[in-house]
């Protein structure tokens, strides 16, 4: 289906990812929201996560899993990204370093430890501690898409 800004791509999605399409960016189609990828397997922090970004006028797309978010990433990259570096099927690490700069991405993960060589081997990438405040995160990607 093509709603003027988006081709979606209903058959191409993997079985087991938690929304109803994959977002494909057309060469010729520019978005007018910036698309955020949520990368967290769990509902409770994902779910609320993508509502407020969209209400704060991001459009989203979601994995559940970090074999899920590099499938999505392989067919288009979003405008940025936000990683729960604990992930099954995966590591959010490799979902991180294959997103390529300047594609912002926010890290969050409950152990400080696991992020601290990120940044290093990836620039534009940030990280934010769990529990975290959902207002301070919207801002940091909103922050870090005005640096690109």
């Amino acid at each position: 289906m093509d709603n003027g800004r988006y081709a979606w791509n209903r058959e191409a999605r993997p079985s087991s990812c938690s929304f109803g399409s994959t977002l494909s960016r057309g060469s010729d189609m520019p978005r007018e929201r910036p698309l955020v990828l949520v990368v967290e397997d769990d509902d409770a922090i994902r779910l609320p996560l993508e509502k407020f970004l969209r209400l704060h006028g991001f459009d989203t797309t979601s994995a559940t899993t970090a074999d899920q978010a590099l499938d999505l990433i392989a067919r288009g990259l979003p405008d940025a990204a936000i990683v729960d570096l604990r992930l099954p099927q995966g590591s959010g690490r490799d979902v991180v370093v294959s997103i390529p700069p300047p594609t912002p991405v926010v890290i969050f993960s409950g152990v400080p430890q696991d992020a601290d060589s990120l940044d290093r081997l990836r620039p534009h990438t940030r990280l934010v501690l769990k529990p975290f405040s959902l207002v301070m995160l919207v801002e940091t990607v909103k922050k870090m898409l005005g640096k690109r």
